[in-house]
């Protein structure tokens, strides 16, 4: 690549091509010795914090690169004017990557970045996937059948990152000239997947309340995912879970709507029936209510803690099915209180 500006916006979902446009960037300063390179997370890391790092520079590297991630969620002005102020006069050997997985950044920060150092990075076509991984396997030596298409695609999220870890699993697992099934694909995937938001839910429809909070610390440890992408994930599961209900309850076979439903392995399926089985039509409908309180709560009282609010959102969950939520209609300084109050 040319040689970089000092700041880019690497906005969109498909983090498999921003990643690789930030190791581009990472091998054009590498010329001048290897660079000081930081990733920082707008909720941990104030604007402040971030422009005093790049303009006291390195003592030991020509560059700093530092990726800022989440930049869409900062909301106080004087942030956002910190960082407006920054990106209108960058430091000298400094590259600023502001990353969201959505679409924008405040207009005052995007003001003030060009317009072609301004990034979005597309989800692949619906219509694109299924080659691409036929293509990625093929050069492992590896065929595949159309069920273990589909079953990769209802597995593994929809960008390339995800969708090419998934396909090294199975290049992994299996020897060149294999012709692989839904079955194959499916057990060495599930085997080996990291915990998510929807692998949670998978966790919260078995009714274990141990395994569920350790997926949840896992999700939040390995940043795959924030407090509001959690919630939005369980609505989506509960929200399906409800549909079913109401199609089984009209008279419906539970494969059909299933199949309707998206859920065509028998790992979803099996997870589904027991989740039915454990949850009633109403506890579903008491379930959402409870995940939209905790979502108006969180953005609301952004000064509360969110991962004791989300462990006893999983909690009220598993063990109440919803019920019981203490921290309904309070402010983040009601909340402090009950913590203690539970030591």
């Amino acid at each position: 690549m040319p040689a970089p500006s000092p700041v880019y916006i690497l906005a969109g979902p498909e983090t498999g091509l921003k990643d690789s446009f930030v190791a581009e960037v990472l091998a054009a300063v590498r010329a001048d010795g290897e660079p000081d390179f930081y990733r920082l997370y707008a909720d941990d890391t104030p604007p402040s914090s971030l422009a005093a790092m790049l303009r006291n520079g390195s003592l030991f590297a020509s560059w700093i690169v530092i990726e800022y991630r989440n930049v869409d969620q900062l909301s106080k002005k004087e942030d956002i004017q910190v960082l407006a102020d920054y990106c209108s006069q960058p430091a000298d050997h400094t590259i600023l990557l502001l990353e969201t997985d959505g679409y924008g950044v405040p207009k005052p920060i995007e003001a003030k970045v060009p317009a072609s150092c301004r990034k979005t990075f597309f989800e692949m076509f619906e219509s694109e996937l299924g080659g691409w991984i036929r293509r990625t396997l093929r050069s492992s030596g590896i065929d595949i059948d159309d069920a273990a298409v589909e079953s990769i695609l209802e597995l593994v999220p929809h960008e390339s990152s995800a969708l090419n870890a998934a396909c090294l699993v199975l290049s992994s697992s299996f020897p060149p000239g294999s012709r692989l099934g839904a079955d194959d694909v499916e057990k060495a995937i599930t085997h080996s997947r990291p915990e998510d938001a929807f692998s949670l839910f998978a966790r919260i429809a078995e009714g274990d309340l141990a395994a569920a909070l350790s997926a949840l610390d896992a999700v939040l440890d390995d940043r795959k995912g924030d407090a509001n992408q959690i919630i939005a994930a369980l609505v989506w599961s509960f929200r399906r879970l409800l549909r079913i209900h109401e199609a089984v309850d009209a008279g419906e076979r539970f494969e059909d709507v299933c199949l309707r439903e998206q859920a065509r392995s028998k790992t979803a399926q099996r997870q589904l029936r027991e989740a039915l089985r454990r949850y009633e039509h109403r506890d579903c409908l008491r379930i959402i209510t409870a995940l939209s309180e905790t979502e108006a709560f969180l953005r609301t009282n952004g000064a509360a803690p969110s991962r004791q609010i989300l462990q006893l959102l999983v909690d009220a969950i598993v063990t109440r099915k919803g019920a019981g939520l203490p921290f309904a209609g309070w402010t983040a300084e009601g909340f402090y209180p009950y913590l203690q109050s539970q030591e």
